[in-house]
């Protein structure tokens, strides 16, 4: 198991960038698809993180807060991934269905460690 006070930035972008892979795995988004993860400062803004269609095709940005706890983190990537998927889809970004699913990956996440 691992925790929160041994994990160096490094190492905990290296576990959100396995978070993304799963979700990548888990909501069927194609491996191809290009998804970069970023730690900014964006408290102020009074999000966890946000998601962003790239101007390049198949490309998707995400960002979160860098305030935010390990586990706050993880679950704000599977949100922020489901996201991904409805972007890729060109379905409108849907919170309700983001907020469902967001604990059902971090659990299977969990799980799978």
């Amino acid at each position: 198991m691992w925790y929160e006070s041994q994990i160096d930035v490094g190492e905990r972008m290296a576990f959100l960038e396995d978070v993304v892979l799963f979700c990548k795995r888990e909501l069927n988004i194609p491996e191809e698809i290009l998804v970069s993860i970023e730690q900014e400062d964006i408290y102020e803004d009074n999000v966890k993180g946000w998601t962003t269609d790239s101007a390049e095709d198949d490309e998707y940005d995400i960002e979160i807060d860098t305030h935010l706890g390990f586990k706050e983190a993880i679950i704000t990537v599977c949100h922020e991934m489901v996201h991904v998927q409805q972007l890729h889809e060109n379905r409108e970004l849907d919170e309700v269905e983001a907020y469902e699913k967001e604990e059902l990956l971090y659990k299977k996440y969990i799980n799978n460690s």
